[in-house]
């Protein structure tokens, strides 16, 4: 018998919610399943159904996190895609609206896999004449890289710059340097 569907998402956001309790606690790379199922309050069988292994469980944590900020820039854009200053508010509202997982999911420890996942989905996005050479592959790395570790240190850190500044910055980057490197010769 198939287990409906809210039973279903009720059971995987149980697991996920264990495992960032766990990850408040130790190092991501040393949750172990069982943890995360005794913590959840179901065996490993359970777990198994849903999740491969630990890391599976941070790539569907990390999709949400892009489907949601995704879906929030897309309402903002309503029908076009425009890089100004609402869009950039938008994206780091996302972060802040899910702080409790970005945390941990942009830890040191995670932070590259994290960003990387983040550009792949970013990128996926957009028309792919725009990052096709090798130099608009190194400008959107060091981009994405760059600008989400600064987000992650100030988010993080208690907001040691205001949001209007760390969106200046963000904007001023992305409209004087990222976009134009990676738009040359079209």
């Amino acid at each position: 018998m198939k287990k409906q569907p809210e039973v279903t998402d009720a059971t995987r956001e149980a697991l996920v919610t264990a495992f960032f309790r766990l990850a408040r606690l130790k190092n991501i790379q040393q949750i172990t399943v069982r943890e995360i199922t005794n913590l959840a309050g179901y065996n490993r069988t359970t777990f198994y159904r849903y999740f491969p292994d630990v890391y599976a469980l941070i790539e569907y944590a990390e999709d949400d996190f892009f489907q949601r900020t995704r879906k929030a820039l897309e309402e903002q854009a309503n029908g076009g895609q425009t890089y100004d200053r609402q869009f950039f508010e938008v994206f780091i509202n996302c972060f802040r609206e899910n702080m409790d997982r970005v945390s941990i999911l942009m830890s040191e420890q995670n932070r590259s896999h994290f960003i990387r996942r983040m550009r792949e989905n970013v990128t996926e996005h957009i028309d792919r004449q725009i990052v096709d050479t090798p130099k608009k592959k190194v400008v959107t790395d060091m981009f994405f890289f760059g600008v989400f570790s600064a987000v992650a240190i100030h988010l993080q850190s208690g907001e040691t710059l205001s949001n209007e500044d760390l969106l200046d910055i963000i904007q001023r980057l992305f409209a004087g340097w990222y976009w134009p490197q990676i738009t040359e010769g079209e």
